[in-house]
Protein backbone atom coordinates (compact mmCIF):
# COMPACT_ATOMS: atom_id res chain seq x y z
CA UNK A 1 0.00 0.00 0.00
CA UNK A 2 1.20 3.69 -1.01
CA UNK A 3 2.19 5.40 2.49
CA UNK A 4 3.30 9.21 3.15
CA UNK A 5 6.15 10.02 4.80
CA UNK A 6 8.00 13.19 5.79
CA UNK A 7 5.47 15.05 4.05
CA UNK A 8 6.04 12.82 0.52
CA UNK A 9 3.87 10.62 -1.28
CA UNK A 10 5.63 7.34 -1.89
CA UNK A 11 4.76 4.24 -4.12
CA UNK A 12 2.48 1.50 -2.90
CA UNK A 13 4.05 -1.29 -1.45
CA UNK A 14 3.15 -4.97 -2.22
CA UNK A 15 -0.11 -6.23 -1.45
CA UNK A 16 -2.33 -9.04 -1.39
CA UNK A 17 -2.44 -8.74 -5.62
CA UNK A 18 1.07 -9.67 -5.38
CA UNK A 19 0.35 -12.57 -3.59
CA UNK A 20 -2.82 -13.60 -5.76
CA UNK A 21 -0.18 -13.52 -8.90
CA UNK A 22 2.29 -15.72 -7.41
CA UNK A 23 -0.69 -18.08 -6.81
CA UNK A 24 -1.42 -17.68 -10.27
CA UNK A 25 1.94 -18.38 -11.31
CA UNK A 26 2.06 -21.62 -8.90
CA UNK A 27 -0.79 -23.17 -10.52
CA UNK A 28 -0.25 -22.19 -13.64
CA UNK A 29 -1.64 -21.08 -16.71
CA UNK A 30 -3.97 -24.09 -18.03
CA UNK A 31 -6.76 -22.01 -16.62
CA UNK A 32 -7.35 -18.15 -16.68
CA UNK A 33 -7.53 -16.46 -13.34
CA UNK A 34 -9.68 -13.23 -12.86
CA UNK A 35 -9.33 -11.78 -9.44
CA UNK A 36 -12.81 -11.26 -7.58
CA UNK A 37 -12.16 -7.83 -6.78
CA UNK A 38 -10.26 -6.07 -9.15
CA UNK A 39 -9.48 -2.80 -8.83
CA UNK A 40 -12.14 -0.17 -9.45
CA UNK A 41 -11.28 2.32 -11.96
CA UNK A 42 -11.93 5.28 -13.95
CA UNK A 43 -10.56 8.07 -16.19
CA UNK A 44 -11.29 11.79 -15.34
CA UNK A 45 -10.45 14.44 -17.59
CA UNK A 46 -8.99 18.04 -16.13
CA UNK A 47 -8.65 21.68 -17.75
CA UNK A 48 -6.80 24.16 -16.32
CA UNK A 49 -6.37 27.32 -17.67
CA UNK A 50 -4.07 30.96 -16.98
CA UNK A 51 -6.08 34.15 -18.52
CA UNK A 52 -4.42 37.14 -19.94
CA UNK A 53 -4.56 39.67 -17.86
CA UNK A 54 -3.80 43.54 -17.58
CA UNK A 55 -0.10 44.00 -15.96
CA UNK A 56 0.61 47.13 -13.81
CA UNK A 57 1.48 49.59 -16.10
CA UNK A 58 5.04 51.75 -14.71
CA UNK A 59 6.63 53.75 -16.76
CA UNK A 60 9.29 56.52 -16.33
CA UNK A 61 10.56 59.26 -18.48
CA UNK A 62 14.11 60.23 -19.11
CA UNK A 63 14.64 63.92 -20.47
CA UNK A 64 18.03 64.27 -22.30
CA UNK A 65 16.96 68.05 -23.90
CA UNK A 66 19.62 71.10 -24.88
CA UNK A 67 17.30 74.76 -25.24
CA UNK A 68 18.63 77.68 -24.46
CA UNK A 69 15.43 79.63 -22.76
CA UNK A 70 15.10 77.85 -19.31
CA UNK A 71 11.62 79.24 -19.24
CA UNK A 72 10.66 76.80 -22.28
CA UNK A 73 12.99 74.12 -21.18
CA UNK A 74 10.42 74.14 -18.13
CA UNK A 75 7.12 74.26 -20.34
CA UNK A 76 8.16 71.38 -22.67
CA UNK A 77 9.12 69.03 -19.55
CA UNK A 78 6.06 70.06 -17.94
CA UNK A 79 4.22 69.18 -21.23
CA UNK A 80 5.68 65.97 -21.74
CA UNK A 81 5.22 64.68 -18.40
CA UNK A 82 1.43 65.77 -18.79
CA UNK A 83 0.95 63.95 -21.89
CA UNK A 84 2.18 60.92 -21.20
CA UNK A 85 0.90 60.93 -17.82
CA UNK A 86 -2.75 61.36 -19.01
CA UNK A 87 -2.15 58.16 -21.68
CA UNK A 88 -0.43 55.92 -19.70
CA UNK A 89 -1.60 55.91 -16.58
CA UNK A 90 -5.48 57.55 -17.27
CA UNK A 91 -8.55 56.81 -14.80
CA UNK A 92 -8.83 53.30 -13.15
CA UNK A 93 -5.46 51.60 -14.67
CA UNK A 94 -3.24 50.09 -12.11
CA UNK A 95 0.62 51.09 -12.09
CA UNK A 96 2.77 53.86 -11.34
CA UNK A 97 5.23 56.42 -12.88
CA UNK A 98 8.55 56.27 -11.28
CA UNK A 99 10.70 59.56 -10.72
CA UNK A 100 12.01 60.85 -14.15
CA UNK A 101 15.73 60.68 -14.86
CA UNK A 102 17.31 64.65 -16.37
CA UNK A 103 20.34 64.11 -18.11
CA UNK A 104 20.49 67.11 -19.31
CA UNK A 105 19.38 69.61 -16.02
CA UNK A 106 18.83 73.06 -17.16
CA UNK A 107 18.24 71.64 -20.65
CA UNK A 108 22.22 71.55 -21.35
CA UNK A 109 23.24 68.49 -22.73
CA UNK A 110 27.11 67.92 -21.28
CA UNK A 111 29.48 65.28 -23.63
CA UNK A 112 29.72 63.54 -19.51
CA UNK A 113 25.71 62.47 -19.29
CA UNK A 114 24.72 59.59 -18.41
CA UNK A 115 21.69 57.24 -17.31
CA UNK A 116 21.51 56.12 -13.40
CA UNK A 117 21.49 52.21 -14.21
CA UNK A 118 21.46 51.91 -10.53
CA UNK A 119 18.65 54.79 -9.95
CA UNK A 120 16.58 52.35 -12.22
CA UNK A 121 17.01 49.58 -10.04
CA UNK A 122 16.12 51.17 -7.04
CA UNK A 123 12.88 52.51 -9.07
CA UNK A 124 12.60 48.65 -10.55
CA UNK A 125 12.63 47.24 -6.96
CA UNK A 126 10.24 49.49 -5.20
CA UNK A 127 7.57 48.73 -7.92
CA UNK A 128 8.35 44.90 -7.57
CA UNK A 129 7.77 44.81 -4.05
CA UNK A 130 4.32 46.72 -4.33
CA UNK A 131 3.18 44.37 -7.84
CA UNK A 132 4.76 41.53 -7.21
CA UNK A 133 8.28 40.05 -9.30
CA UNK A 134 7.41 38.87 -12.53
CA UNK A 135 4.83 41.12 -12.83
CA UNK A 136 6.49 44.21 -13.72
CA UNK A 137 8.44 45.29 -17.28
CA UNK A 138 8.85 49.21 -17.22
CA UNK A 139 8.67 51.54 -20.14
CA UNK A 140 10.99 53.79 -20.17
CA UNK A 141 10.54 57.07 -22.74
CA UNK A 142 13.81 58.84 -24.09
CA UNK A 143 13.37 62.63 -25.08
CA UNK A 144 16.31 64.13 -27.27
CA UNK A 145 15.56 67.30 -29.24
CA UNK A 146 19.52 67.52 -30.58
CA UNK A 147 20.71 66.18 -33.89
CA UNK A 148 23.87 64.46 -32.48
CA UNK A 149 24.82 61.43 -31.80
CA UNK A 150 24.81 60.13 -27.90
CA UNK A 151 28.35 60.05 -26.47
CA UNK A 152 29.78 57.13 -25.40
CA UNK A 153 28.91 56.82 -21.26
CA UNK A 154 25.38 57.69 -22.15
CA UNK A 155 25.44 54.54 -25.22
CA UNK A 156 26.93 52.41 -22.34
CA UNK A 157 24.18 52.91 -19.96
CA UNK A 158 21.47 52.04 -22.31
CA UNK A 159 23.60 49.21 -23.46
CA UNK A 160 23.94 47.93 -19.83
CA UNK A 161 19.97 48.65 -19.62
CA UNK A 162 19.36 46.01 -22.41
CA UNK A 163 21.58 43.54 -20.55
CA UNK A 164 20.21 42.95 -17.58
CA UNK A 165 19.27 39.49 -16.84
CA UNK A 166 15.83 40.35 -15.31
CA UNK A 167 13.97 43.55 -15.35
CA UNK A 168 14.78 44.85 -18.48
CA UNK A 169 12.61 47.73 -19.78
CA UNK A 170 10.96 48.58 -23.05
CA UNK A 171 12.61 51.80 -24.62
CA UNK A 172 10.69 54.68 -26.31
CA UNK A 173 12.19 58.01 -27.83
CA UNK A 174 11.06 60.80 -29.17
CA UNK A 175 14.16 62.71 -30.41
CA UNK A 176 16.17 63.40 -33.72
CA UNK A 177 17.38 59.94 -35.78
CA UNK A 178 20.86 60.74 -34.86
CA UNK A 179 20.66 61.28 -30.93
CA UNK A 180 19.46 57.49 -31.33
CA UNK A 181 22.26 56.27 -33.30
CA UNK A 182 24.14 52.94 -32.07
CA UNK A 183 20.96 52.49 -29.72
CA UNK A 184 18.30 49.94 -29.90
CA UNK A 185 14.54 51.28 -29.18
CA UNK A 186 10.98 48.96 -29.27
CA UNK A 187 9.53 52.56 -30.47
CA UNK A 188 10.63 55.72 -32.07
CA UNK A 189 8.78 59.31 -32.63
CA UNK A 190 10.32 62.04 -34.64
CA UNK A 191 10.94 64.91 -32.58
CA UNK A 192 10.04 68.18 -34.52
CA UNK A 193 9.72 71.23 -32.42
CA UNK A 194 9.00 71.65 -28.85
CA UNK A 195 5.92 74.19 -29.65
CA UNK A 196 4.08 71.35 -32.22
CA UNK A 197 1.05 70.63 -30.82
CA UNK A 198 1.38 67.14 -31.96
CA UNK A 199 4.77 66.08 -30.84
CA UNK A 200 3.45 63.44 -28.62
CA UNK A 201 0.70 62.46 -30.59
CA UNK A 202 2.72 59.36 -32.54
CA UNK A 203 3.76 57.62 -29.57
CA UNK A 204 0.91 58.34 -27.66
CA UNK A 205 -1.25 56.29 -30.37
CA UNK A 206 1.00 53.27 -29.94
CA UNK A 207 0.50 53.78 -26.60
CA UNK A 208 -2.90 53.09 -26.72
CA UNK A 209 -2.70 50.75 -28.98
CA UNK A 210 0.24 48.48 -26.89
CA UNK A 211 -0.62 49.63 -23.16
CA UNK A 212 -1.37 48.52 -20.78
CA UNK A 213 1.33 45.60 -21.14
CA UNK A 214 -0.79 41.53 -20.59
CA UNK A 215 0.58 38.60 -18.88
CA UNK A 216 -0.55 35.17 -18.31
CA UNK A 217 -2.49 35.21 -14.80
CA UNK A 218 0.22 34.21 -11.67
CA UNK A 219 -0.94 30.55 -10.58
CA UNK A 220 -1.81 30.45 -6.64
CA UNK A 221 1.99 30.01 -4.94
CA UNK A 222 0.83 26.32 -4.07
CA UNK A 223 -0.98 25.16 -6.92
CA UNK A 224 -5.24 24.19 -8.34
CA UNK A 225 -6.76 21.73 -6.25
CA UNK A 226 -6.54 18.11 -8.64
CA UNK A 227 -9.65 17.26 -7.15
CA UNK A 228 -13.05 18.48 -6.40
CA UNK A 229 -14.82 17.92 -2.45
CA UNK A 230 -17.12 15.50 -3.68
CA UNK A 231 -14.07 13.48 -5.42
CA UNK A 232 -11.89 13.47 -2.93
CA UNK A 233 -14.88 11.38 -1.01
CA UNK A 234 -14.32 8.38 -3.06
CA UNK A 235 -11.16 8.34 -4.78
CA UNK A 236 -8.08 6.44 -3.00
CA UNK A 237 -4.75 6.72 -5.35
CA UNK A 238 -4.52 7.79 -8.94
CA UNK A 239 -2.14 8.29 -11.97
CA UNK A 240 -1.11 11.10 -14.61
CA UNK A 241 -1.70 9.69 -17.72
CA UNK A 242 -0.65 12.82 -19.60
CA UNK A 243 2.91 14.25 -19.79
CA UNK A 244 3.40 18.19 -19.84
CA UNK A 245 5.90 19.72 -20.05
CA UNK A 246 3.96 22.63 -18.10
CA UNK A 247 2.57 20.66 -15.35
CA UNK A 248 3.50 19.48 -12.35
CA UNK A 249 2.24 18.18 -8.94
CA UNK A 250 2.89 21.22 -6.31
CA UNK A 251 2.66 18.40 -3.38
CA UNK A 252 3.44 15.08 -4.52
CA UNK A 253 5.29 13.42 -7.72
CA UNK A 254 3.05 13.49 -11.16
CA UNK A 255 3.48 10.73 -13.13
CA UNK A 256 2.03 7.65 -14.00
CA UNK A 257 3.16 6.06 -10.70
CA UNK A 258 0.41 5.47 -8.24
CA UNK A 259 -0.28 8.20 -5.50
CA UNK A 260 -2.39 7.15 -2.46
CA UNK A 261 -5.00 10.42 -1.88
CA UNK A 262 -4.19 12.36 2.04
CA UNK A 263 -7.45 13.70 2.59
CA UNK A 264 -5.35 15.80 5.08
CA UNK A 265 -3.21 17.34 2.59
CA UNK A 266 -5.19 17.09 -1.05
CA UNK A 267 -2.57 17.26 -4.08
CA UNK A 268 -2.65 20.55 -5.72
CA UNK A 269 -1.39 20.58 -9.59
CA UNK A 270 1.15 23.65 -10.82
CA UNK A 271 1.04 24.93 -13.74
CA UNK A 272 3.56 26.67 -15.06
CA UNK A 273 4.16 28.89 -18.79
CA UNK A 274 6.61 28.56 -21.19
CA UNK A 275 9.49 31.14 -21.44
CA UNK A 276 7.66 32.63 -24.56
CA UNK A 277 4.35 33.45 -22.39
CA UNK A 278 6.42 34.49 -18.83
CA UNK A 279 6.37 38.55 -18.48
CA UNK A 280 4.19 40.91 -19.60
CA UNK A 281 4.00 42.01 -23.32
CA UNK A 282 2.60 44.07 -25.33
CA UNK A 283 -1.45 44.01 -25.99
CA UNK A 284 -1.20 43.73 -29.58
CA UNK A 285 1.39 41.08 -29.40
CA UNK A 286 -1.71 38.50 -29.39
CA UNK A 287 -1.01 36.66 -26.81
CA UNK A 288 -3.73 33.68 -26.08
CA UNK A 289 -4.52 32.18 -22.64
CA UNK A 290 -2.91 29.13 -21.88
CA UNK A 291 -4.56 25.87 -21.47
CA UNK A 292 -3.62 22.70 -20.15
CA UNK A 293 -5.67 19.05 -20.73
CA UNK A 294 -4.70 16.20 -18.61
CA UNK A 295 -5.89 13.08 -18.27
CA UNK A 296 -5.98 11.16 -14.48
CA UNK A 297 -6.42 7.40 -13.41
CA UNK A 298 -8.07 7.16 -10.49
CA UNK A 299 -8.69 4.26 -8.37
CA UNK A 300 -12.05 4.16 -6.20
CA UNK A 301 -11.35 0.33 -4.21
CA UNK A 302 -9.01 -2.50 -4.62
CA UNK A 303 -6.29 -0.65 -5.75
CA UNK A 304 -3.51 -3.13 -4.51
CA UNK A 305 -5.80 -6.08 -6.95
CA UNK A 306 -4.58 -7.79 -10.17
CA UNK A 307 -5.94 -5.95 -13.14
CA UNK A 308 -6.65 -7.49 -16.52
CA UNK A 309 -4.86 -5.69 -18.78
CA UNK A 310 -6.34 -5.70 -22.62
CA UNK A 311 -6.10 -6.99 -24.92
CA UNK A 312 -3.83 -9.94 -24.04
CA UNK A 313 -5.35 -10.42 -20.73
CA UNK A 314 -2.15 -9.30 -18.28
CA UNK A 315 -2.44 -9.59 -15.10
CA UNK A 316 -0.72 -6.82 -13.33
CA UNK A 317 -1.01 -4.82 -9.72
CA UNK A 318 -2.40 -1.51 -10.52
CA UNK A 319 -0.76 0.49 -7.83
CA UNK A 320 2.73 -0.72 -8.10
CA UNK A 321 2.54 -1.25 -12.34
CA UNK A 322 3.80 2.38 -13.61
CA UNK A 323 1.49 3.27 -16.88
CA UNK A 324 -2.23 3.96 -16.73
CA UNK A 325 -3.99 0.89 -17.73
CA UNK A 326 -7.52 2.21 -19.03
CA UNK A 327 -5.42 4.59 -21.44
CA UNK A 328 -2.02 4.58 -22.83
CA UNK A 329 0.53 7.27 -21.26
CA UNK A 330 1.20 9.40 -24.67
Amino acid sequence: MSTQRGGRFERSGPGLGRLVLALVLVLGCEARFVDPHPPELSLLSREQTLAVVDAPMVYGLIFDLHLPDASECSRIKSKLTAAFRAVMLPPGRQGLEMPAQDLSPSCVQLSSRQLSVSTYEQQLLLAESRFGTGRVKPVLIYFNNVELPPPPNLQYSFYSLRQRSTGVPLLWALSTPDSTQGLTFEQKASWTYSGDSVLTTPLEQVARTQLPLVQLEQPPADGFPLFSSQELTWVREFKGCTRLSTLSGANFTYGTQAVRVDKTRPPRIQVTASGSQQGPTPRNGKLQPLVVRFELEVCRANCDRLYDVPPDGELVVWNTTSRCLLKSAP
